[in-house]
């Protein structure tokens, strides 16, 4: 039985995909706390510090050795559902997989 409906279900597996993308176009960095500057976003950037801490305390990842992709911070409009503003060129080529034809859903007008 379902637990929502298929409006819910859509936007809830988008926020995957979405955060997917801004990883694709990530850029790898050294794994230490200066590497983790998120411009003028205080909550991205206090976030952020306390994954690493999680990482470098309680996993044991050694700073002075790993890297980690650091993805740009997109803005998605969700009634058109595509990106807008910076990087939102480069995004809204991954929103469709080219690739993989036999995965397209059909418009509801050839159904």
């Amino acid at each position: 039985m379902a637990n929502g409906n298929m409006r819910d279900a859509h936007y809830s597996t988008a926020m995957g995909h979405l955060m997917n993308i801004s990883y694709r176009l990530g850029k790898k960095v050294p794994f230490n706390a200066k590497a983790g500057k998120f411009g003028d976003n205080e909550l991205a950037y206090e976030e952020f510090m306390k994954i690493h801490a999680i990482c470098r305390d309680g996993m044991g990842v050694p700073e002075d050795k790993a890297e980690y992709v650091v993805g740009p911070w997109l803005e998605f409009d969700g009634e058109a559902e595509h990106f807008i503003g910076d990087h939102s060129v480069e995004a809204n080529r991954l929103l469709k997989d080219p690739r993989r034809a036999e995965f397209d859903i059909p418009s509801p007008k050839s159904v």
